[in-house]
């Protein structure tokens, strides 16, 4: 009845895929719609560091444009259109992912 935003469909996986829980893909995001570079680069840092259903979520900060979480201590999510970050980020992480309103954090 009200589908998701179509502009948001890769923060939405950004936050499922680095998350808690048992994510799901859907077929016409990943071979039709263009988003299968960036859905995949998101699945293979789940996948890298461990991420499970199980995994431990701290949130770092949230406000009405900016949700920032840690997952494991292993990397961290930024959704929202708040660009500067970069003091909330602990030394010891680089990029691995971003996007329109979504950026990961891989731990070195």
């Amino acid at each position: 009845m009200w589908p998701f935003p179509s502009d948001s469909v890769m923060q939405g996986y950004a936050y499922i895929l680095t998350h808690p829980g048992t994510p799901c893909i859907f077929y016409d995001h990943f071979f039709d719609w263009g988003m299968k570079d960036e859905i995949y680069r998101l699945v293979s840092i789940r996948t890298r560091q461990g991420i499970h259903s199980e995994s431990k979520l701290q949130i770092m900060e949230a406000d009405a444009d900016l949700y920032l979480a840690e997952i494991d201590g292993k990397i961290i999510v930024k959704l929202g259109p708040r660009f500067d970050v970069g003091h909330l980020i602990p030394g010891g992480f680089k990029v691995a992912a971003h996007g329109k309103d979504y950026a990961v954090w891989e731990k070195i």
